[in-house]
């Protein structure tokens, strides 16, 4: 009985152990599965810095986000966040179902490289587009019916908040700064029960693509600058030209 006490025993305490490690480590856990799906579904560059979280609140910052820019672009990247302010729920973190209470990036640095027909956001977008296809793909596919294939893990972003957005937009000859309003988002997988990286990725960018084309447009108009690569820009908004 003793020896069955003591083995219990120890499988408790090494349970006790993980969970703190774990717990104390969500920082390392962020970081780790930023970089490693981040590559995958931009097809670019991706890479975080450094990621610290309170095991207890949720709370914490991601440093230095660099997002390169998709092949036959020129310019240093696509956005570099200094910071990303966060609060998770800790414990969803290690689930299939990752609940974010709140994203605050402040002052982001977003290049806006543009053509007289693309940019290299329509084109990040046109990446993450793809693998968010890929994912669907894969997910109707059973190539061994009796095998359960592993969870997928969704995300929820329950607030998504970029202020103070200033974006240098280079295209034509000409480099210049623009700015867009706060961007804010709500509920994103709320109703669908968690999205995926892709998606969620797809729906942000997005946004930030079309308002950086509207700046863009609306600057070069005001600055004399109405060339054919901003009548390219209103094109890609869908505009007459």
């Amino acid at each position: 009985m003793k020896t069955i006490l003591y083995i219990l025993g120890g499988l408790v305490a090494l349970a006790v152990i993980a969970f703190v490690v774990v717990l104390f480590t969500l920082g390392s856990i962020v970081k780790t599965a930023v970089n490693k799906v981040g590559p995958t579904i931009t097809q670019t560059t991706f890479v975080l810095n450094s990621a610290k979280i309170s095991p207890f609140s949720g709370a914490g910052t991601l440093k230095e986000l660099t997002i390169g820019n998709p092949k036959g672009w020129t310019t240093e990247h696509a956005f570099f966040l200094k910071e990303i302010s966060i609060d998770l729920v800790p414990k969803s973190i290690t689930g299939d179902h990752i609940v974010i209470n709140s994203i605050l990036i402040d002052n982001p640095e977003i290049i806006y490289e543009t053509t007289i027909t693309n940019s290299n956001l329509q084109d990040l977008l046109k990446n993450i587009q793809q693998a968010a296809a890929g994912e669907n793909q894969t997910a109707q596919t059973e190539t061994k019916p009796e095998a359960k294939p592993a969870p997928e893990k969704k995300i929820e972003i329950k607030s998504f908040r970029l202020q103070n957005v200033t974006i240098k937009v280079a295209g034509a000859g000409n480099v210049y700064t623009v700015k867009i309003p706060d961007l804010v988002m709500t509920d994103l997988g709320t109703k669908e029960g968690g999205l995926t990286s892709s998606q969620l990725a797809t729906a942000i960018i997005k946004e930030i693509a079309a308002q950086s084309a509207k700046a863009a447009l609306s600057s070069a108009a005001k600055n004399g600058l109405l060339d054919k690569a901003s009548e390219g820009l209103r094109g890609l908004l869908g505009g007459k030209k």
